[in-house]
């Protein structure tokens, strides 16, 4: 889409989404298409580790009108390191998706992201520990996103609570892994800026 094109698009965005209509529009013309830049943390909650996150890219195609979205966010990986009880201290590099995100802004913000979450690169007390190239959870990880300042035109905050379920495919590590990370109560802060640098 031209940039004139996405101007004029968004402008019609604001109009119709400052009227406050009731009931969501049949989209008008091709989704629109955004980059924000990604920063933010997760607080892991078994290991009690809090995680920065970024900087990532998240990319959104809205439907104007109905104010529907979808696209990815990308994060790249991070290191933690933590002390597992009658292990040590194992480290491990963990990757957050990218994730697939979908999500409306009409009237609220509502959005779904699912993140395949993948472990490299495991140490434990200095030593490498081989969990294979498909180690990670089983089924991808759903975060329930809310934000209450999102605008298409400059992005937001946006946050969740969610779950991490068991890892798979770790090799003799399984265990290890399921023991250092799955749980409930672990939360998510995103922050989406554009323009993007």
């Amino acid at each position: 889409m031209k940039w004139g094109t996405r101007v004029t698009a968004l402008a019609a965005a604001t109009v119709v989404g400052g009227l406050g209509f009731a009931g969501a529009a049949d989209a008008a013309g091709p989704p629109v298409y955004t980059k924000y830049d990604v920063n933010g943390t997760t607080h892991v909650a078994k290991p009690n580790a809090d995680v920065t996150l970024g900087p990532g890219l998240a990319e959104l195609y809205t439907d104007i009108g109905p104010y529907t979205f979808y696209g990815t966010v990308t994060l790249p990986p991070v290191t933690i390191t933590r002390a597992v009880p009658g292990v040590g201290t194992v480290r491990g590099k963990v990757t957050f998706g990218p994730g697939a995100v979908t999500g409306q802004d009409f009237g609220a913000f509502t959005a779904t992201a699912k993140w395949p979450v993948k472990v490299s690169d495991v140490t434990v007390n200095g030593a490498p520990f081989d969990v294979g190239p498909a180690c990670g959870t089983a089924e991808p990880v759903t975060t329930e996103l809310a934000s209450a300042d999102w605008q298409l035109t400059k992005g937001g905050h946006l946050t969740s609570t969610y779950s991490i379920g068991s890892f798979a495919n770790c090799g003799s590590a399984t265990a290890l892994v399921n023991a250092a990370v799955p749980g409930p109560g672990n939360t998510l802060a995103l922050n989406l800026t554009w323009p993007p640098a």
